[in-house]
């Protein structure tokens, strides 16, 4: 193929990769005055029947029209042509000038929690660009991920619509038909597997992606539980509950349960960001105290501010079913998060110019997967929650309890966050298969000025 020219233009000038669907190369533009470089991909199917180069003029096809439609983004390679000669196809693209992020991961070294973040947002953007044209890449993976030489971002590459074409299924009558498979093991869910990709299936690739540079596994050496057929990985990573909760999300086995389009997962990252990194200010003091569970996530605050005087009001959520009774001089924020299970806030007044942390009472509720829906299950779960988000932190008592009636179980523990020394009560209960925990954090040294006030908020959670 060398030197050969393509289409009366495109001269082959040298072979950038081989798989099993033909070839890719870099060629010139004969025809441009400045001769510029192009990409130029030779699918060639190994089967030359009726069938199989039918399939494959269709799929063929239909990949030019999805790169057409794309149009001119800055992270998707531009298509520049395509043609088919001697019964034989391609595609030319524009070139991108960089490497592979398979250069990058799984180099026997574990990436940090920031690391893994900044690029889970270099893939999202321009895969967010494609989701809002309705396109699934269905063929994400660190080979397909070009990181360009001039600014170190991330380019999307190759969208596997004709990878991989062969003839080796058998129609009624015992002929060999085409079958298509799209996708690389590992990094396709189910549904993609049995045919079905939907825009979700994109972003279980990239959270597999995130494991993978975690954890410094290949995805297929990833376990999984047997009775959900989630993905086991904490235990192999450094990684805070916010990080990990969007990243289970992220890869969820039922594609119901996932985010559904790169959008929502990068509003995630920005919420964990800000939480992370908040602002000097009484909106970062009332970040401080976020439970275990959305340690590393934020919420969209309302603030509501409520006149100071001792009167306890009601705090009803007819969506969750829930009353919890508080104080009329603390605040609350909304509204209720579904991703992180944050459902309400309250946060203590602030006593002086010079208070440095504002002492709050939350609820989470989290649905339960079937391995943790007893009390004893989700509370050996919860308890190696709160041992791994920080290696600082110290329990000081645990136990059982009762929580509106029913058992529960409660812990008080310190840690530190921000540099101020925290202590913390949590209570939680198991009810409806879902997950209820109220939580009450203060500054070592003034815990025991607010904990009679969050025992009777806690104490006063119902559920309808």
């Amino acid at each position: 193929m060398i030197g050969k020219i393509l289409d009366g233009r495109y001269e082959i000038i040298s072979k950038l990769g081989e798989g099993g669907f033909g070839a890719t190369y870099l060629a010139i533009d004969r025809k441009l005055p400045d001769k510029d470089q192009c990409v130029v991909k030779h699918f060639s199917p190994k089967a030359t029947d009726i069938n199989t180069l039918s399939h494959a003029r269709r799929l063929f096809e239909t990949e030019a029209k999805v790169l057409n439609r794309l149009g001119n983004h800055d992270r998707v390679p531009r298509l520049l042509a395509h043609f088919e000669e001697d019964q034989k196809f391609y595609l030319v693209q524009e070139f991108v000038d960089g490497y592979d992020l398979s250069r990058e991961i799984n180099r026997n070294k574990q990436w940090s929690e920031e690391k893994v973040i900044a690029l889970l947002q270099d893939i999202l953007e321009p895969l967010e660009f494609l989701h809002q044209h309705h396109v699934i890449h269905r063929d994400i993976k660190p080979s397909n991920l070009m990181r360009r030489q001039e600014d170190g971002k991330i380019v999307l590459i190759d969208f596997g619509a004709v990878k991989q074409i062969s003839s080796q299924g058998m129609n009624i009558q015992g002929q060999m038909t085409a079958t298509v498979v799209v996708g690389t093991p590992g990094y396709i869910p189910s549904e993609q597997s049995q045919g079905q990709p939907r825009l979700c299936s994109d972003i279980y690739a990239v959270g597999i992606i995130a494991i993978e540079a975690l954890t410094n596994l290949n995805p297929m050496q990833l376990p999984r539980d047997h009775l959900t057929g989630e993905i086991i990985w904490r235990d192999q990573a450094k990684v805070s509950s916010g990080l990990a909760q969007i990243i289970d999300k992220m890869v969820k086995y039922d594609f119901r349960q996932r985010y559904q389009s790169a959008t929502e997962v990068l509003q995630a990252l920005q919420e964990l960001k800000i939480a992370n990194h908040p602002q000097k200010s009484v909106l970062r003091k009332s970040f401080i105290g976020l439970g275990i569970a959305i340690a590393a996530t934020s919420i969209a605050f309302i603030f509501i501010f409520i006149p100071r005087n001792n009167t306890l009001e009601n705090y009803n959520n007819a969506v969750y079913g829930i009353t919890i009774k508080y104080p009329e001089n603390w605040e609350y924020t909304g509204t209720p998060d579904r991703i992180t299970g944050n459902v309400v806030k309250f946060i203590s007044p602030k006593e002086s110019e010079t208070d440095a942390y504002l002492e709050n009472v939350n609820l989470i509720i989290q649905d339960l997967p079937e391995n943790r829906r007893e009390l004893e299950q989700f509370t050996k779960f919860y308890l190696d929650e709160i041992q791994q988000s920080d290696p600082n932190t110290k329990i000081l008592e645990q136990g059982k309890t009762q929580l509106t009636n029913r058992p529960a179980y409660q812990v008080t523990y310190t840690l530190e966050e921000e540099g101020v020394k925290i202590q913390r009560l949590q209570v939680w209960m198991v009810k409806h298969n879902k997950a209820y925990i109220m939580t009450y954090t203060a500054d070592v040294a003034k815990y025991s000025k607010y904990l009679q006030t969050a025992q009777a908020m806690i104490n006063s959670l119902e559920i309808n």
